[in-house]
């Protein structure tokens, strides 16, 4: 294990659940709009390809919305384009990349395909750390799970798979105040939020 574990600040743990009420309210409104693609033609569903295409790139847009609801947060480019959810949380500097999971025997796996995820800044004044904002679907492509979690190592294999510290599962508190959450249709041009490939795609629950 390359890393020691750390906690969320209850101010982190409910920023991060006001992102997860954004997540399910986009997906609420915009995932019937997943199954209407793939029933466009039969070869779209033949594997999980297009469907966990388009499911990330729902995600992107999801993601950013939702960050964009809560100022203490914010999303940036990655190696390779992909999106990261930035936070500083009582000298903890975190990275969350978005990530999709696979539910087996009651755990997650993400698969990886390189160590990349674990590069840290050593130079930093803060504690820099790596997380995932991980998700699955359901067969209706509605959020089924949405946790975040430390990334403490990577195992290797073909494609590999990341060792994850204890997961915090967000079931998506709605935002106090009067504002509230509102998804709009309006697309925004960002670019995969899974670097992984293949690994990604066979990974959406």
């Amino acid at each position: 294990i390359l890393t020691c574990m750390s906690h969320l600040s209850p101010d982190e743990h409910d920023r991060l659940e006001q992102v997860a009420f954004g997540i399910r309210e986009v997906f609420s409104e915009r995932g019937h709009n997943i199954t209407t693609a793939l029933d466009q033609d039969s070869s779209f569903r033949e594997g999980e390809r297009a469907r966990s295409g388009l499911a990330r790139s729902m995600m992107q847009t999801a993601v950013a919305l939702a960050v964009g609801a809560v100022p203490e947060l914010g999303l940036e480019s990655g190696e390779g384009g992909i999106r990261l959810v930035r936070s500083l949380d009582r000298g903890h500097s975190r990275r969350y990349r978005v990530l999709s999971a696979k539910e087996h025997e009651g755990t997650f796996r993400i698969l990886s395909s390189s160590n990349s995820i674990l590069d840290l800044n050593d130079q930093s004044i803060f504690i820099e750390e790596s997380w995932v904002l991980a998700y699955t679907l359901d067969q209706d492509n509605q959020v089924d799970h949405l946790f975040v979690a430390q990334v403490l190592d990577r195992l290797e294999g073909n494609p590999g798979e990341l060792v994850l510290g204890p997961e915090y599962m967000l079931m998506g508190s709605p935002p106090t105040g009067d504002g509230g959450f509102r998804p709009t249709d309006e697309d925004l041009p960002m670019d995969d939020v899974d670097e992984e490939g293949d690994a990604g795609d066979a990974a959406v629950g």
